[in-house]
């Protein structure tokens, strides 16, 4: 037991040392049936009243780290847990963390835009509007057409122009976001003997956890400027790949944009080994400087690309929606699956979105947030680059999120907790590794905090790299 209770802390004291004591159970490798502390112990060591020890102790047993025997103690219990992995508990964590903020915490870990950024004003106008016209908004609140509002994939094409993106509205699919949409993929294409798909390490694990579902997953390791080609066609060579997920621009985690003329090999190779890409674009809007990024999608002349965009970021997550453009031949199917597993999308917020990128809103909302971000992104840069036993691997050129590495002396997964405990949360790199393997890298999000509590938050970075134990001195 060598963390201490932070009394200063709005994180209650129960809190924190269930914290303490559950990472010590986590991380000190204790042997299944090892007599755990004792109450009076943890009671001494932290100067904590028994009655509280008691209750973390009857915590700790509800979850599954340990079982108690009357008159005799507490023990660990066998394997910890229960039905969830302790290495997925981060991301629980995190949920939790971003939804329910107590005063004092700092969140660089969450992926979703903070509710300050979000048009209430404008949505609450638009929907007033929309409203006032009685019979129309009947229309709205029933069964759409399944792909989608025509009056609002009237405006998308428009809207996809700067992206050098070209399409009708015959073209598109209006869907619930993009872990629906890629539900929906996933479900069309699901045979016998399984597909497989290719992603690349690191990657989004929420699109991972929907394929597990249907496909085999293969992986290759993302470098600064996309996938390796030469070992990518040497994997083609070797193995029938169906499918590749991908993130071309502003990737999650690392926020690296591929090279152009990997994306050009990519489409070539895709017409070559007969596979198709889902290209997820969730965060092109937000790129930091004038130039706007490039989509496999704009550039695909062998229409292998199945385009994915969602708006929960551009504008904000309650309005559920995305927009999905497959390949031609694959509309008609589809659109018939999407009608089982996704009958309707919201027709009044599809009609809001509408209005709200015709009349100009969206564009001007994205200028506003691309300027709040590329600032923040500066800022954390700028401070991570002075510090030591940590470096940038790469500097995004837009999105939310910076992708670090730790001294190789430092584990991840600890130092996680470590920042925990201290009332920050940041997301350790192995839960965006398809491999498993032990990671030394963090991933951070300049989504939520302030800049003043991104201060505080790389300042409690700093000050737990300077007294993590084992580390070299610096000349």
């Amino acid at each position: 037991m060598k963390s201490k209770i932070n009394r200063a802390s709005q994180i209650s004291i129960s809190t924190q040392l269930f914290e303490i004591l559950k990472t010590d159970i986590l991380q000190n490798e204790w042997q299944e049936n090892t007599r755990f502390y004792s109450i009076r112990q943890v009671s001494i060591k932290y100067n904590v009243n028994p009655n509280t020890v008691l209750k973390v102790f009857q915590t700790l047993e509800e979850q599954g780290y340990i079982y108690s025997i009357r008159g005799k103690g507490s023990f660990i219990k066998k394997g910890y847990n229960l039905s969830i992995s302790q290495r997925m508990a981060p991301i629980l964590n995190t949920f939790k963390f971003g939804q329910n903020m107590k005063k004092g915490e700092i969140n660089l870990s969450n992926g979703a835009p903070p509710s300050r950024y979000f048009p209430i004003d404008e949505y609450k106008k638009i929907i007033e509007k929309i409203l006032k016209d009685i019979d129309f908004s009947k229309k709205l609140m029933g069964y759409q057409d399944i792909q989608g509002l025509e009056s609002l994939r009237k405006v998308i094409p428009d809207y996809l122009k700067k992206f050098k993106i070209n399409v009708s509205k015959e073209d598109i699919i209006i869907g619930s976001g993009t872990q629906s949409i890629l539900s929906l993929i996933c479900s069309t294409f699901n045979q016998i003997p399984k597909k497989t798909i290719l992603v690349s390490n690191p990657t989004y694990q929420n699109a991972v956890h929907i394929f597990k579902n249907y496909y085999n997953i293969e992986n290759i390791n993302l470098e600064v400027d996309g996938w390796n080609m030469r070992e990518f066609e040497s994997i083609l060579k070797k193995k029938r790949i169906d499918f590749i997920y991908i993130m071309t621009n502003f990737q999650n985690p690392t926020g690296i944009s591929w090279a152009k003329w990997k994306k050009n090999k990519l489409l070539q190779l895709s017409k070559k080994y007969d596979f198709y890409i889902l290209e997820d674009e969730c965060f092109c809007d937000f790129y930091y400087d004038k130039n706007i990024p490039t989509s496999l999608k704009s550039i695909d002349k062998y229409e292998r690309v199945f385009y994915i965009k969602t708006f929960s970021k551009s504008v904000m997550p309650g309005i559920s929606l995305g927009l999905f453009i497959p390949p031609k031949s694959f509309l008609d199917r589809f659109s018939l699956n999407k009608y089982f597993v996704d009958t309707t999308t919201s027709g009044l917020n599809q009609k809001f979105l509408e209005i709200y990128i015709k009349e100009g809103f969206l564009e001007n909302h994205l200028c506003m947030l691309r300027d709040i971000y590329s600032k923040k992104m500066k800022y954390v840069i700028d401070k991570i680059n002075k510090m030591s036993h940590l470096k940038v691997v790469y500097i995004p050129k837009g999105g939310f999120f910076l992708w670090l590495e730790l001294a190789n002396y430092i584990d991840g997964e600890k130092f996680y907790y470590k920042c925990r405990l201290r009332g920050l949360s940041i997301l350790p790199g192995f839960l965006f590794d398809s491999s498993g393997e032990t990671s030394y890298n963090i991933r951070l999000s300049i989504l939520s905090a302030e800049i003043e509590e991104i201060d505080i938050g790389l300042n409690i970075i700093e000050d737990i790299l300077k007294h993590c134990s084992g580390l070299p001195s610096q000349n």
